[in-house]
């Protein structure tokens, strides 16, 4: 007979054992709950959060990992479940290696918990167009406007783009993930960058030191003094007469005539460009190109060879001429009327168009593997001024804009009217600054995408516009040097005599010689070649020289270029011709060249003023030989006859005068003339020549 007593006990064990049984498993599958949502490796959770690197270093390259514990006093909670800072926040590092560590909560002496905080720097080096994220996640039920950045250069502030000092963190949207990001401000000092970062108005001291450096990419040496003519020609060489200026060459041949004259080194042939002209011949196959710029690379690059000029292919990027805008094939950039508050088309294509930057990337091949072709190049690869604003999702993500609750219910429309008034209306400083930053950034990660996948290891050069350099359009020639642009070609041009005063002033603040390779560049215009003393090719001239030499403060520009032979041509050039453009340019050429000591001669002229008479001018040229060896030189004018020359100890006046400079010889010839614009020539004998304007 079974005892009740023992049956009852032996029960009651079954039944602890069914419980200790059920327990354990709820305790194995609450371990398992957490070690999936809190303890996942830390490269697992990098990868989880939008924006992280997916090829991570190692973990403690770019991850610190802190508690905040109170000492003092406690932390008290609210009705709405965060936590309000009362005292001084201390950090600890927590290492996810010792067997301790709780699971990634601590508690304070209250025994409220507080969460483990991680933060990751997001890239240990940026270029000058990169955007710096840093990212905070678990940080529980801790208040999130509390949290902000400062970022330190050499023991100084280096505010955010904008002077923002206190870099707040906002949450990603459907994340648990904080999101401060630096960006660096315009032309910033390379260097390491130190972040510290706090909790309302207290330092939080991470276990090691966050940091960043920002570098400089160095661009492909050029040529001291560098020469260059363009040719932005939409209709084919072939339906213009083109006559050289010895007037014995007629046709295409003519503009590489033309280019020598002018001493060029290279020639820059517009080869690509999408108008929608009623008459515009599209290139069969690829209809969105025209094709007499791509036909006229064809047609003059034959010629380079006899010149001994090398040739540069270069596209229209985003701008589209003609009345019809942009064709369906490509997104259209967004503009907007501020007096009547709509949008509207723009003749720009949209920088997030990736059919045009596909299409950008297949011409760039086409010139890479051309083996006529020395350099690429690239215009209007901005926005306008005031479109782009269909861009605006991506802009107020990538740059971390504060939104309101209501923005994700607003139709695109209202998104882009939003952005659009803040920039026209509102006149928003910090937006206004961040926008041009932003687009500008935007066309660096352009030029570094087709630079890549067009496989270019030819010299690039971008056309930047000269006010403010081009910051107003989405453009910067720092961030274009670090994105892989070898030269910039300044356009300092459409300005009148005080405007380009204002852009020199511009550039001098802003950048150093020896931070890229920069050209500047002047076109014939009659108008905007204005001065109260000078014609305009005189103007052209001075413009010339003055932007060579002191578009900097620490020394000149690498080179001259000359925007265009079209305009030379036909253009707005008044009552003067072209050879007095083509005079000055090349007289300003000599004058660079000299200034930087790569002539064979140096020269100077004196005018002598104690010889009182209106109708005259006289003066002297003196002549050094600074290269190896003697020199024949002719000495001349242009126009031929214009000015008479005598050399000293001779009543013999002539026309041209030969001269023969033996090493380090020096010569002194008088002059005089009543054309006042006439050019000095001096010709070195089966060699070249070099012009000097007298005025």
């Amino acid at each position: 007979m079974v005892n009740p007593l023992k049956f009852r006990f032996k029960m009651k064990n079954i039944e602890n054992k069914e419980a200790l049984f059920f327990t354990m498993l709820i305790l194995i599958l609450f371990l398992f709950f957490f070690i999936q949502n809190y303890a996942l490796s830390d490269e697992s959770k990098i990868k989880e959060i939008r924006g992280f690197p997916q090829s991570a270093t190692t973990v403690n390259d770019n991850v610190n990992y802190f508690n905040l514990v109170n000492n003092t006093e406690k932390l008290n909670e609210v009705p709405n479940g965060e936590y309000r800072e009362k005292s001084e926040i201390n950090i600890e590092r927590i290492s996810k290696n010792k067997s301790e560590n709780s699971g990634g909560t601590s508690k304070n002496s209250s025994g409220i918990s507080i969460p483990e905080i991680k933060i990751v720097v997001d890239k240990k080096e940026i270029y000058h167009y990169q955007i710096q994220n840093v990212y905070i996640y678990d940080y529980g039920k801790l208040i999130v406007s509390n949290f902000h950045m400062k970022v330190y250069h050499r023991d100084s502030l280096a505010p955010s783009l904008g002077m923002i000092l206190d870099i707040p963190f906002l949450k990603i949207k459907n994340k648990p993930v904080l999101r401060a990001l630096y960006l660096p401000s315009w032309n910033a000092d390379d260097g390491l960058y130190r972040i510290k970062l706090f909790y309302g108005g207290t330092e939080l001291k991470t276990p090691s030191i966050l940091s960043f450096i920002v570098k400089r990419r160095k661009p492909k040496e050029i040529k001291d003094g560098l020469s260059v003519v363009d040719l932005e020609m939409n209709k084919n060489v072939n339906e213009r007469i083109i006559r050289g200026i010895s007037g014995k060459i007629e046709g295409p041949e003519g503009i590489l005539e033309w280019a020598s004259f002018l001493n060029a080194d290279a020639l820059w042939i517009l080869s690509g460009e999408t108008t929608s002209f009623a008459t515009r011949k599209p290139l069969k196959g690829r209809k969105y190109w025209d094709s007499g710029p791509i036909d006229n690379l064809k047609i003059l690059e034959k010629y380079a060879e006899k010149y001994n000029i090398k040739i540069g292919a270069y596209i229209i990027s985003f701008f589209v001429p003609g009345r019809n805008g942009v064709p369906d094939r490509y997104k259209s950039g967004l503009g907007y009327n501020s007096e009547k508050d709509y949008l509207y088309r723009s003749r720009h294509i949209s920088l997030g168009s990736e059919k045009r930057i596909n299409d950008l990337i297949d011409l760039s091949k086409q010139f890479q593997n051309d083996p006529y072709v020395s350099y690429i190049g690239f215009d209007f690869i901005r926005t306008g001024r005031a479109d782009g604003y269909e861009l605006v999702d991506e802009f107020v993500d990538e740059m971390n804009i504060k939104l309101d609750q209501g923005w994700d219910s607003r139709d695109e429309t209202e998104k882009i009217k939003w952005l659009a008034r803040k920039i026209e209306v509102n006149r928003d400083p910090i937006i206004i600054e961040k926008w041009r930053w932003w687009r500008a950034h935007k066309v660096a990660l352009i030029i570094k995408k087709i630079i890549k996948e067009a496989k270019i290891t030819k010299p690039v050069w971008v056309y930047t516009l000269g006010w403010e350099h081009g910051k107003e359009h989405g453009q910067d020639p720092v961030m274009f040097f670090d994105a892989g642009v070898d030269i910039d070609a300044v356009m300092l041009y459409e300005a009148n005599h005080n405007q380009y005063k204002k852009m020199m002033a511009q550039w001098q603040e802003y950048i150093s010689s020896k931070q890229g390779n920069i050209i500047i560049g002047n076109c014939v215009d009659y108008k905007l070649l204005d001065s109260d003393t000078l014609t305009p090719p005189q103007e052209l001239y001075r413009r010339n020289v003055i932007g060579a030499n002191q578009l900097f403060k620490d020394g000149p520009a690498k080179g001259i270029f000359f925007h265009d032979i079209y305009r030379l041509l036909w253009g707005r050039k008044g009552n003067y011709k072209s050879w007095q453009y083509a005079l000055s340019f090349v007289s300003s050429i000599f004058n660079m060249r000299q200034s930087l000591g790569t002539t064979d001669i140096l020269t100077d002229i004196i005018i002598d003023k104690n010889i009182k008479n209106s109708d005259q001018l006289f003066g002297y040229i003196y002549l050094k030989n600074q290269c190896e060896h003697s020199l024949d030189l002719c000495i001349s004018s242009f126009p031929y006859g214009t000015v008479n020359f005598r050399l000293d100890n001779s009543d013999k006046i002539n026309r041209s005068k030969n001269v023969k400079l033996d090493l380090f010889d020096i010569k002194r010839i008088a002059f005089s003339t009543d054309k006042r614009d006439a050019f000095l020539q001096v010709q070195i004998t089966n060699r070249c020549s070099y012009f000097f304007p007298l005025h």
